[in-house]
């Protein structure tokens, strides 16, 4: 996604990494394209589908210009958080213009570090009804002010939205309540974690 705004926001934001504030978030800025890339994300997808199941959670670092703001603002190496529609090879995620369902190859494409979490209790029954409850939010919009503390029960944050999704209540009203996606990795168990993209395959 271009944004005409990214070099402003980057001018802004770069120098915190001069003072401590950031260096984590500041990976995953540069985008790598090529065929090696390629073949790394086509063996991320093969792992999501051997080990992965409906209803998991993907925490991801992404390419956007928001994952930017989040990263470097949290200074946090991930960024988002999605549900995983296995049976679709699509993910449910909360991003800027609402609750979509994105194509999964899409989705990893514009990743540089994926984590595949199972959440807790899990079962595939609980999977299919994680998948049941956040297609059923396709459409609502994006929590912009649950970012900050102050949720909106009618709109979602990507991680607010995949934790709501497998059957935990959220909108608690307060900034400490606000759900970092890097937060879900202490929250369910860890399968698959890719590491930041650097062009070989990963099994």
């Amino acid at each position: 996604m271009k944004n005409p705004d990214f070099s402003i926001l980057i001018s802004i934001l770069l120098p915190l990494s001069f003072v401590g504030i950031g260096c984590a978030g500041f990976q995953g800025l540069k985008r790598y394209v090529g065929p090696e890339y390629e073949a790394e994300t086509k063996s991320w997808q093969r792992v999501l589908n051997e080990r992965g199941d409906n209803g998991m959670w993907l925490i991801t670092r992404g390419y956007h210009c928001g994952d930017d703001v989040v990263a470097i603002a949290t200074a946090s190496a991930l960024s988002h958080a999605a549900i995983l529609d296995l049976n679709k090879q699509q993910v449910i995620e909360a991003v800027g213009k609402g609750v979509v369902a994105t194509d999964l190859k899409k989705f990893l494409h514009e990743s540089h570090r994926v984590v595949l979490i199972q959440p807790p209790g899990f079962d595939r029954a609980k999977g299919k009804a994680t998948v049941a409850r956040a297609r059923g939010k396709i459409g609502e919009g994006y929590d912009f002010l649950g970012t900050v503390g102050l949720p909106d029960d009618k709109r979602w944050y990507c991680s607010e939205l995949a934790v709501w999704a497998s059957g935990t209540e959220v909108d608690h009203i307060g900034p400490k309540n606000v759900l970092h996606p890097k937060s879900m990795l202490k929250l369910g168990k860890v399968l698959f974690d890719t590491g930041q993209r650097d062009g070989q395959p990963d099994e």
